[in-house]
């Protein structure tokens, strides 16, 4: 009788997380991240590519320009952190188009990314603004050489 109500149990064990996978990998998650990261921003164009195909087309060159700089902050941090101030500009104006129309969307996904949109941007200026800059070293120190010869024993 045990034997019965354990492997009752586990078949609906089962039967519940097969149901609750499938709903993961049958939408985009939006919700991983508060900006674009690497995941999501992968997410992300498929999302613009699926419901937002005329504005990706019509506004290509902002469109490029906004992957780009998402791409550069999340493969060569270097990069981002040197870009130009017109790149920056470029960049601010494609999230400004970005936005517009994601808030004419009006479906609850299209908020969700239209709120990562705005944080990227507002983590971006963050850092742009929040540099370090590059100091030249004041003081080189010399490192003694160390001989490895063995030492002769008595």
């Amino acid at each position: 009788m045990t034997h019965k109500i354990v492997t009752l149990v586990l078949v609906i064990a089962a039967a519940i997380s097969g149901v609750s996978s499938a709903k993961a990998n049958d939408s985009v998650n939006v919700n991983s991240n508060i900006y674009l990261s690497s995941g999501s921003e992968f997410n992300f164009k498929v999302f613009m590519n699926k419901k937002a195909k005329r504005f990706v087309k019509k506004n290509n060159d902002e469109w490029a320009t906004f992957n780009n700089v998402v791409r550069l902050y999340n493969n060569q941090t270097g990069s981002f952190l040197n870009l130009s101030d017109t790149d920056k500009v470029e960049f601010s104006n494609a999230v400004a188009s970005i936005n517009t129309k994601l808030a004419k969307m009006n479906s609850r996904e299209s908020q969700l990314w239209l709120k990562k949109v705005d944080v990227t941007e507002k983590v971006f200026n963050f850092l742009w603004s929040n540099k370090i800059e590059e100091k030249p070293l004041e003081n080189i120190y010399e490192i003694p050489a160390i001989s490895l010869e063995a030492t002769v024993g008595r």
